[in-house]
């Protein structure tokens, strides 16, 4: 792993931490779960009280209303009640259902004392029970500790309470219980629970005495009488909660009191229990009708008179005319009535429906009664609508009325009249059709509105037009409407939450007063504000009335009167005006109020003096509503169904960090409305969850499910107009964690495990991409390669067939030399080596013609009976020169135990065995190539061993080399085509050149339906010769085997033939003599070297001759040898060993050889001091020019390719060893190779000019010294004395002292030349020790004495 990726690995692996980390690490996680507690199970909710019989009443720091009964505690909010009851299982459950008494201490904590012990509330749904020092658990009493306690029983802290059971007294604080000396009654109802009781009267006195002397008939308002009192308390906005022995409990302030006034009148007495289903008021008169009846009610004057409708109608409205007659609308009539003294009514006039087919034509499709609806005043006429399609216009008192037809589809008795402020009546008529009636003209127009909904069966329930002109429309199934009949838009009213909408009325405020089915709502038009009145509003309390259509009026005193199913309700005016949210505290025997009261009430406004000792305190709701609105509960269920709750309060601003699975909540709001005065709605919304805020409601619970993780803002706010701004407003956060698979540090290790996948897949990609582009590349290859080896094969049989030609034209004239005896021994024998060259070519282009059939199958055998031995032991023959001259021992053996180990005569007699059927001509070329390739790999005094054997129908035959092993997993691709072993598998190349040779073997000996193989073999030797015992590198080695079928029936009759063919080849003169020969000659040669190293006759040069083709060796060897003495050597490692023993003037390389190439045999002479001097010339048949540079680069002074001129070849050495003459002249004659000739200085090798400087410099340094000794300069150039004679010799022709001498004399002459110096100066400053020794040494070398040659230079 590189650095890059060791890096990137560790950022990621410290992300993946530092991510993990803030996933557990969470402080408000840590602390939300401190506060987070299982819910109390024994737990209930309902709308109700859980028992009628209340025992006990507080408030706690939430203004929610504690009220214990005896059956459990009822937690109410103004909406319904939170119940807790006892379980014997539930330790945190009350310790008792029966309650009997409650207190809030000054920790604000709630105490709970029982019949049988004592438990404060913990939050959650839980409470903490005590286990108190007695027997009697019976809790009486609780109070805060006094400071008598704190006598009693040490310091108490606060919030400490003291607790009695009637009998004992006990201090708790804490969780500690500490029971405290008290005088101790035995009997159960002794003096101290009589004090406790008389002490609870007395406060129920004194709370009631207080609301008394406000209102004198206070105890009207009672539900109950007031012996069946049991508890009172007075909450924080001042009103009074009574509990009921097993009758409830009632909450007493003045908007209830003024609404109990209001109620306590005769009609509201007479219409109790009815159902009131219109309502009108006629002058000082409420007339309230039922089904049946019709009650007057006249506000002045005391009990109301009914009056009874005819049996087979009923009521549907009452249109006033004035202020004492009005029309009572009926399903089938119409009647005009006047109002008489004493509530009485008479009838002045009767319209009937089943007059109407009467008196129309369309009579005879009319029913007999058609059924009428709601009418309206118009003037002194009264307009109905009907069944029939005509509305009825009835003049007050008259005896017919006037029928105006209205032919709309959607018109019929449910259409709802209202006259206009103009005197226009408009027509509501199903699903939203509205119409214009003209009193003037009778004529009825379609009104064309926008805004109506789409759906349809919107059944009208009536039509009113308010001071400022807006119609309003309420339906039965689609809500309530406003519309603008001047631009004619209709506009849904949201702010009422119901869809039966049954009444509306404009008070003398221009207040909008709505009624549906059970709830009573009041509108401000000027500023929006919508409120639900809670006096009146049926989901605002235990009772359940409905309300009806067109019964909604305002009485003669100002008071607003609603028909319901429980008769008339009558909301007073003040209880009404929705612009006072004042209510008055009374508070009695105090001065000033408590510190505990005063932070309840910081709303104070003022104070009101009464009589005594009491105070009339008036605070402003309004300003109370921000303190007031809570979210009292945060209930949380998990995935797993488990109940939990927070243990705490739940403030505004606070945050929360939940669980993933804690994804299900519930949380719980209200204000303090307990007064009655209005009902405000909540409005809501969860950001991050709802785009928008919810519908405002009255519910008191939001609730979310299955929330998905992130962070929630739930803000809460209160209000009375979704269009206004929120009286108040709260918000707590909420984030939910993601799980521990889907957090930020799982969302990392999924990206780098999704990067490490895309990475894979895309190197995977990559990879399959690449091998399909090489696989394509290969593809391609192999078929240009096709193409390539077709071009091969083509251009080798055309150029062989060229080939053919001239050499058939070289080869006739040469037939005809040959058989000239006349010629000279030399001639016949350079005639031979050009036969000899012919014959190989011709084999050559057979084989590359062969090699071409192959290729395209269409090579054919043709086989006939030869004599295998025979054909064996001739082509044995031909390798032996090739052999003998590297010295390498040729072995060859046959199955009969013959062994031929040189020569091999033509007088062996024909074995039987050995006659067969096969090709001879592909024999010969299988053999020729395996034992070239033999011949390659057999190093010098190696061995190639040949072993043949015909036996079961097959000629088998190995070839065997004891040069280096092949390498195993290599021998199976040997017969590959093109196939070569790499330079750096080792020294030997098995398939080296052209890659076929082998190829082209196994394909032959496939043709003869035969096999071939290659081991290395590990051991050759197999004792029967003593020299094989004792050489043992010829142990080992490789072999190629290979076997034929020799069966006639093997081959097909197309493949034989009568008689074996073969390739022409020129006959040959005996190459073994002419072998001898040159044996001879270079015996003699080698010789004569010693005898003319010490004649005094002048010696030739000596050329060294180096290539691996004995043919071409051998030819330059006959073109130099009679002008230079001229050594052979076939390799460039032999050439490299004997160069100490041959010494050569000059060498001739070949480049392409076996194991060392000529390039770095060249490279390797020049890097020997020893040998640098010595010219190379490279002859190869590499044309190329990068080679020659190449060549040239390493120190080779010529570069020859083949074929090349005899004349240029000789022109070349004769030129290079003249140069090498006139560098020794050169260097004799000089002192330093500065002063050398440019062409002469340009002969010298590196390595010799660096040799020849330092020389000049040590001579110039001893110049002075008589002798030069050949020992001491050794000694500083580091060279041994022999070596040192010999590079010396080579380089100037001089012996190290003659040269010494001739480097001084040289010296003197120089400085004769100078003329600074005298003879006798200069022979001292050379070395010589008299000056007519220098004379004489001097006129030795130049032929003229010191004087005269000084003498001469200065004239």
């Amino acid at each position: 792993m590189n650095k890059t990726k060791r890096y990137t690995l560790l950022a990621a692996l410290a992300i993946f931490g530092i991510l993990t980390a803030i996933y557990t690490i969470n402080p408000n996680r840590w602390r939300t779960q401190q506060m987070l507690e299982s819910k109390g199970k024994h737990t209930g909710k309902d709308f109700m009280l859980s028992s009628l019989n209340v025992t006990a009443i507080a408030q706690d720091t939430k203004k929610l209303i504690w009220i214990g009964t005896s059956a459990g505690i009822n937690v109410y909010n103004g909406h319904d009640y939170i119940q807790f009851f006892h379980d014997s299982e539930d330790s945190t459950a009350l310790p008792d259902d029966y309650i009997n008494v409650l207190h809030r201490d000054r920790k604000g904590r709630m105490w709970i004392g029982t019949q049988n012990g004592l438990a404060r509330y913990e939050g959650g749904y839980r409470f903490h029970r005590f286990n108190l020092p007695s027997d009697n658990t019976n809790i009486m009493e609780i109070e805060d500790a006094y400071p008598g306690a704190k006598a009693a029983a040490g310091t108490a802290e606060e919030g400490a309470v003291t607790v009695s059971n009637g009998q004992e007294h006990f201090l708790v604080e804490g969780d500690e219980v500490k029971k405290m000396e008290s005088p101790k009654a035995h009997d159960t109802d002794g003096p101290f629970q009589k004090a406790i009781k008389e002490k609870k009267q007395l406060k129920i006195e004194r709370d009631l005495k207080d609301w008394i002397h406000l209102y004198p008939d206070f105890l009207l308002s009672l539900n109950k009488p007031k012996e069946l009192i049991s508890t009172t308390f007075k909450d924080a906005g001042g009103n009074l909660w009574i509990g009921y022995r097993n009758a409830g409990h009632q909450v007493i302030s003045e908007n209830v009191i003024a609404y109990k006034y209001a109620n306590r009148n005769p009609l509201a007495d007479a219409t109790r229990g009815m159902d009131i289903t219109t309502m009108q008021t006629v002058g000082n008169h409420i007339l309230a009708g039922t089904t049946l009846r019709l009650f007057v009610y006249e506000t002045k004057k005391g009990e109301p008179n009914y009056y009874y409708y005819d049996k087979n109608t009923s009521l549907n409205n009452i249109v006033p005319l004035d202020d004492n007659q009005f029309w009572m609308v009926g399903n089938n009539q119409i009647k005009s009535c006047r109002i008489l003294p004493g509530n009485q009514l008479a009838t002045l006039g009767t319209f009937r429906s089943s007059s109407i087919s009467s008196n129309t034509t369309e009579g005879a499709s009319l029913s007999n009664s058609p059924s009428l609806g709601c009418g309206t005043r118009q003037a002194s006429d009264v307009y109905v609508s009907c069944q029939a399609p005509y509305i009825i216009k009835y003049p007050f008192g008259a005896a017919k009325a006037k029928l105006i037809s209205c032919p709309n589809s959607w018109y019929d008795a449910e259409t709802q009249l209202t006259t206009l402020q103009d005197g226009r009546i408009l027509l509501f008529m199903k699903n939203m059709h509205l119409a214009i009636l003209s009193p003037a003209t009778q004529k009825i127009t379609d009104l064309e509105i926008s805004g109506a909904p789409k759906h349809g069966n919107i059944d009208p329930a009536f039509a009113r037009q308010d001071s400022r002109g807006n119609i309003w429309l309420g339906t039965k199934r689609a809500g309530l409407y406003r519309f603008t009949l001047k631009d004619r838009k209709l506009e849904k009213m949201n702010f009422v939450n119901d869809v039966h909408v049954q009444g509306l009325l404009e008070d003398d405020r221009h207040q909008i007063w709505i009624t549906t089915l059970k709830n009573a709502i009041c509108y401000q038009p000027a500023t929006g504000a919508v409120l639900m009145n809670s006096l009146v509003s049926s989901s605002q309390n235990e009772w359940n009335r409905q309300y009806f259509d067109n019964s909604l009026c305002i009485s003669p005193t100002g008071n607003l009167v609603f028909g319901s199913s429980d008769g008339c309700i009558f909301l007073p005016q003040e209880a009404g005006d929705q612009n006072l949210m004042a209510n008055r505290k009374v508070i009695a025997n105090k001065e000033k109020p408590d510190k505990k009261e005063a932070e309840d009430n910081k709303e104070n406004l003022g104070n009101q003096k009464l009589s005594g000792n009491q105070h009339l305190e008036i605070y402003d709701q309004s300003k109370a509503l921000e303190k007031g609105l809570r979210i009292y509960s945060l209930d949380i269920k998990t995935k797993d169904g488990e109940a939990l709750a927070m243990n705490d309060d739940v403030h505004d601003g606070d945050s929360y960090t939940l669980a993933y699975d804690e994804n299900d909540l519930s949380l719980s709001f209200f204000y303090p409305n307990y007064s009655r005065r209005s009902s405000l709605m909540f409005q809501y919304k969860l950001e991050g969850y709802d785009k928008n805020w919810r519908e405002p409601s009255y519910d008191h619970t939001a609730r979310f499910a299955s929330l998905s993780p992130g962070r929630y803002t739930f803000r809460l706010r209160l209000v009375n107009s979704e269009h206004l701004p929120a009286l108040a407003e709260q918000s707590i956060e909420i984030t939910i964690l993601p799980a521990p698979w889907f957090s930020a540090a799982a969302w990392w290790f999924y990206f780098c495990c999704l990067v490490l996948l895309l990475s894979y897949i895309a190197s995977l990609y990559l990879h399959i991409r690449t091998n399909r582009m090489l696989l394509l590349q290969e593809q391609h290859e192999r078929e240009r390669e096709q193409r390539t080896n077709e071009m091969n094969m083509n251009f080798f049989a055309n150029i062989s067939h060229e080939f053919r030609n001239p050499i058939t034209i070289i080869a006739g004239p040469l037939l005809s030399l040959k058989q000239d005896k006349s010629l000279p021994a030399q001639a016949q024998k350079t005639l031979n080596r050009v036969c000899l060259s012919v014959n190989r070519m011709l084999k050559l282009i057979d084989q590359m013609l062969d090699f071409n059939q192959l290729e395209t199958d269409a090579l054919r055998l043709k086989v006939a009976k030869v004599d295998a031995r025979k054909e064996l032991l001739q082509l044995i023959a031909s390798f032996e020169e090739s052999t003998r001259v590297r010295g390498i021992r040729l072995e060859t053996r046959f199955e009969d135990g013959k062994k031929e180990n040189s020569r091999i005569g033509g007088g062996e007699e024909d074995d039987d065995n050995y006659l067969v059927w096969l090709d001879a001509d592909k024999l010969e070329k299988v053999m020729d190539n395996l034992f070239t390739n033999a011949l390659k790999h057999t190093g010098n005094q190696g061995i190639i061993r040949i072993t043949a054997s015909c036996h079961d129908g097959k000629l088998m035959v190995s070839i065997f080399n004891n040069g280096e092993p092949i390498e195993e997993s290599r021998l199976k691709d040997v017969f590959k085509r093109y196939y070569q072993l790499s330079v750096t598998e080792g020294n030997h190349h098995y398939g080296w050149g052209t890659g076929i040779g082998l190829y082209y073997v196994k394909r032959l000996i496939g043709l003869h339906h035969g096999e071939i193989s290659v081991r290395n073999v590990i051991s050759q030797g197999n004792g029967e010769n003593e020299e094989n015992e004792t050489r043992k590198d010829w142990a080992s080695g490789v072999e190629f085997s290979f076997w034929i079928p020799v069966d006639q029936s093997i081959y097909t009759p197309s493949e034989q033939v009568k008689e074996k063919t073969g390739v022409m080849q020129i006959p040959l003169d005996d190459i073994h003599g002419i072998s001898t020969e040159e044996e001879k000659e270079a015996e003699e040669n080698t010789s004569t070297d010693a005898a003319e190293e010490s004649s005094e006759s002048p010696k030739k040069p000596k050329i060294l001759v180096v290539d691996d083709d004995i043919d071409v060796a051998q030819y330059i060897t006959s073109l130099l040898s009679h002008d230079y003495t001229v050594v052979n050597r076939y390799s460039a490692e032999e050439a490299l060993a004997d160069l100490e023993q041959v010494k050569p003037d000059i060498i001739l390389s070949d480049i392409i050889m076996g194991k060392m190439s000529g390039y770095d045999f060249c490279k390797t002479i020049k890097q020997n001091l020893l040998f640098s001097h010595i010219p190379v010339i490279l002859i190869t048949a590499k044309s190329n020019m990068n080679e020659q540079i190449t060549g040239l680069r390493l120190g080779a002074v010529a570069y020859i390719t083949k074929p090349f001129d005899p004349l240029y070849l000789k022109a070349m050495v004769q030129t290079q060893l003249h140069n090498m003459a006139t560098l020794r002249k050169g260097l004799v004659d000089s002192t330093d190779t500065e002063t050398l000739d440019a062409p002469v200085a340009n002969t010298l090798s590196d390595q010799d000019r660096k040799f020849m400087d330092e020389l000049y410099a040590l001579m110039e340094k001893r110049s002075a010294e008589m002798e030069l000794n050949v020992t001491t300069v050794c000694h500083d150039l580091l060279i041994s004395q022999s070596k040192f004679s010999y590079k010396l010799k080579e380089l100037t022709g001089e012996t190290p002292g003659s040269f010494f001498r001739r480097y001084k004399l040289n010296k003197a002459a120089r400085l004769l030349l100078e003329g600074q110096y005298n003879v006798s100066e200069v022979a001292v400053m050379i070395g010589f020790n008299t000056a007519a020794h220098f004379s004489v040494a001097f006129k030795k070398q130049f032929g003229v004495t010191p004087s005269e040659f000084q003498s001469s230079s200065h004239s």
